[in-house]
């Protein structure tokens, strides 16, 4: 999986597989944001096993799906929202 850091408390990168969750909540990893589209490839992981997954160790799953030809001001907003709301636990992870 490759992860990137944005800022102190977020990183983004591509679709996790079970084993890199674990590695992500060993790391401090508090919340999780899936941006993929439903039409795109969700890997192991479509959005309600990983949040399953996720729960399960401990962090927060959040799937807002945004696609080009959907991205509007109002899913910008809601991914900001998350990513604020989220900033006071710990660190995001956005794939």
């Amino acid at each position: 999986m490759d992860k990137h850091s944005a800022s102190e408390n977020i990183s983004f990168g591509s679709q996790p597989t079970p084993e890199d969750l674990r590695v992500l909540a060993t790391k401090g990893v508090k919340t999780i944001i899936n941006t993929r589209a439903p039409s795109e490839d969700q890997g192991e992981l479509p959005p309600e096993r990983a949040k399953a997954e996720a729960e399960a160790l401990g962090m927060t799953y959040l799937n807002i799906p945004v696609s080009p030809s959907e991205f509007s001001n109002e899913s910008l907003a809601e991914v900001s929202r998350a990513l604020s709301g989220a900033s006071a636990d710990g660190e995001t992870f956005v794939h």
